[in-house]
C-alpha cells in the first residue's frame, strides 16, 4: 500500500534523483534535482510515496503543485498536494506523455490553461566540437582546493542587480539582494549523486581568477546531460564565454557516450539574454510540459 512521508535530507535527495531518472522525460532531470535539493530550492512542502521503495515525489508552493510519480503513486500525491496547496486557484504542469497523471488532473478537475505558455528545456546534441576561448581564457574542471574560489564566482555570476535583465526590469531589483549560494551549499553539492568535479566547469581568466561556472550532471541511465546552473562574472560578459561554456559541456557528454545536453529554461521577456545565448550556440526550445489550472471558484 502507498504511504506518504516527508522528504528525509540527501538520503532521500538520491534515491529520489534515482527515480525520476527512470521516469525521464517525464519528469525534472536528475541533475537538476539535485542542484535544488543541495541549495535549499525545492518547493516549501514535499512529500515521498513508497510501498517498499520511493514511487514518487510531490511539492506545493503557494497554489503551484508539482507531481512526479510512477502511475500507482500519482493519484496519492496528487490529492495531498490539492489538499496542502494554498487558495482557490491551483495550477499544475503535466509532461507531455504523462497520460496517467494528465487523466488524473482532468478528473480532479483540472482544465488545460489553454492561454499559459507551456514548460520550456531546451536541448542540444552532444557534439565532440570544443570551443574557441578569448585570448588567455580556458575552460577547465573545478580543482579540489578552490571551494572558496567556486563560491565566490558564483555568487558575483548571479548577483540579481547584475544580471542581464530586460530593460527596465532591474529598476524592480533591490541593490543590496545578493546569491544566496553558500560554502555550505557547495559542500552539499558536492555530496549529491551525478556530481562530477570534472564537469564542474570554470573559465578561468587570463589573470587567474574565475571569470564563470558551469555544472553539468551527467546521468548516462537517460544519455542526456543537464547544465544547471551556469553564470559570468559581469566584467566577463559578452566575450562569448556562457557560449564556450554550454559547447564544452556538448564536447564533455560526447565524449563520455551522451547523446544530448538539456537546459531547463526557455525564451523569458523579462530576461531574455540566457535562451538567445543558448540558441546561439546551438539550442533548442523544446515544449516539456502543459500546465493545467484548477479553481474552486468555478461552478
Amino acid at each position: 500500500m502507498v504511504s506518504l512521508r516527508g522528504w528525509q535530507g540527501s538520503a532521500d535527495t538520491t534515491v529520489v534523483q534515482q527515480l525520476v531518472s527512470r521516469l525521464w522525460p517525464y519528469s525534472s532531470h536528475p541533475g537538476g534535482l539535485g542542484w535544488e535539493a543541495a541549495t535549499d530550492q525545492l518547493p516549501s512542502e514535499t512529500i515521498l510515496a513508497e510501498d517498499g521503495g520511493i514511487l514518487g515525489w510531490a511539492g506545493v508552493t503557494s497554489g503551484e503543485l508539482l507531481v512526479q510519480a510512477r502511475p500507482e503513486a500519482a493519484r496519492p500525491l496528487l490529492d495531498w498536494a490539492m489538499t496542502t496547496a494554498e487558495g482557490s486557484d491551483l495550477v499544475i504542469p503535466v509532461f507531455d506523455g504523462d497520460e496517467v497523471l494528465r487523466s488524473l488532473v482532468i478528473e480532479a478537475g483540472f482544465q488545460r490553461a489553454g492561454r499559459a505558455a507551456p514548460l520550456v528545456g531546451m536541448f542540444r546534441a552532444a557534439t565532440p566540437e570544443f570551443p574557441q576561448l578569448p585570448a588567455g581564457y580556458r575552460i577547465r574542471g573545478t580543482h579540489s582546493a578552490e571551494a572558496a574560489e567556486r563560491v565566490a564566482v558564483h555568487r558575483a555570476a548571479w548577483r540579481p542587480m547584475t544580471l542581464p535583465w530586460a530593460e527596465g526590469v532591474a529598476r524592480t531589483v533591490s541593490p543590496d539582494a545578493t546569491s544566496s549560494f553558500t560554502a555550505a551549499h557547495f559542500e552539499s553539492l558536492r555530496r549529491t549523486w551525478l556530481y562530477d568535479q570534472e564537469l564542474d566547469l570554470v573559465v578561468e581568466a587570463p589573470d587567474g581568477s574565475l571569470a564563470g561556472c558551469c555544472t553539468v550532471w551527467w546521468d548516462p541511465a537517460i544519455g542526456c546531460a543537464e547544465i544547471e546552473p551556469l553564470g559570468v562574472v559581469p566584467e566577463h560578459r559578452r566575450k562569448g564565454l556562457a557560449g564556450a561554456l554550454c559547447l564544452e559541456a556538448c564536447a564533455q557528454i560526447a565524449a563520455r557516450g551522451g547523446d544530448r545536453v538539456f537546459i531547463n529554461t526557455g525564451p523569458r521577456a523579462d530576461y531574455p539574454a540566457p535562451a538567445a545565448t543558448y540558441a546561439s550556440v546551438g539550442f533548442v526550445a523544446t515544449a516539456r510540459a502543459h500546465f493545467y489550472g484548477f479553481s474552486s471558484r468555478r461552478s
